[in-house]
């Protein structure tokens, strides 16, 4: 082949597909790991502030007028219920939960700050990532076959596994400010007792599943990457004329492997402590 031939199929499929999909999905990988080591105070200070001066104040009112309420729902439940007497075993048992109820209003900001802070930590501790081998060792038929048939393919794979990732934890922390915002509100609901207090545990659950899913999600693209890493689409005798197109095809399977795993996540995680 002509080298002038070359150079231009070069510049026309090899290089802007190629270059673009390695630059975006670097940057985007990059980008997220950088997250998953960022507590929700440090990912944007401004909504932090704006969540805990502003949002939770407001919030905290309403739960602290709900825990006279739903103690009075827990009193009349108890009143009501003819099948079992009103002890003084069932009384201690009321002021008890009041009691930690009111604890965890006051403490609950520093508890999930705490919380916040162990996961980051324990995310930059488990997280590797070895950046994907988006390269091709020889310039044969195979590497122009391949840009010639699936280029755009690629770039649109990488462009949107890429986003997928970055969105899958760019709205974990849209879910955790919102689950502050919702915690003065979901703890009264503790006091009522057995029934009404099931929306204190949902709300537990569900802190729970988004504050560590991070860590999961370090995990499963620490132990995915080395796997897949492992993983060879083709071999045998094509691959001594069509090389390139093994290696680049090869690339292309690990982006999709990756966002299927750290799509499935989350998931896993709800499933594993039936969150």
């Amino acid at each position: 082949m002509p080298d002038w031939v070359e150079g231009l199929l070069d510049a026309l499929f090899y290089g802007p597909f190629f270059v673009n999909a390695r630059a975006l999905w670097n940057w985007c990988m990059g980008l997220c790991t950088g997250l998953m080591t960022k507590s929700p105070q440090a990912f944007s200070s401004e909504t932090w502030e704006f969540v805990t001066e502003t949002l939770y104040p407001w919030s905290l009112g309403i739960g602290v007028a709900c825990l006279n309420l739903f103690f009075i729902i827990g009193f009349v439940k108890a009143v009501s219920n003819f099948k079992e007497n009103i002890t003084l075993e069932l009384c201690i048992e009321s002021m008890i939960r009041l009691v930690v109820a009111n604890v965890l209003m006051q403490t609950g900001l520093t508890i999930i700050q705490a919380f916040f802070t162990m996961a980051s930590r324990l995310a930059g501790q488990v997280m590797w990532l070895e950046e994907i081998p988006m390269y091709t060792t020889e310039n044969d038929i195979g590497t122009h076959l391949f840009w010639w048939l699936f280029g755009f393919l690629y770039f649109i794979v990488a462009l949107v596994c890429a986003f997928i990732i970055f969105l899958t934890l760019y709205g974990r922390y849209i879910k955790l400010y919102l689950l502050v915002v919702f915690y003065p509100v979901a703890v009264p609901a503790f006091i009522a007792g057995r029934g009404v207090e099931s929306a204190t545990y949902a709300w537990l659950k569900s802190f729970l599943s988004n504050v560590f899913e991070v860590v999961v999600i370090a995990l499963v693209m620490s132990i995915a990457g080395r796997l897949i890493s492992e993983i060879n689409v083709s071999s045998g005798f094509i691959t001594q004329f069509f090389d390139g197109f093994e290696q680049a095809l090869n690339s292309l399977v690990h982006i999709i492997l990756m966002t299927a795993s750290v799509k499935g996540a989350s998931s896993f995680l709800n499933k594993s402590f039936a969150l």
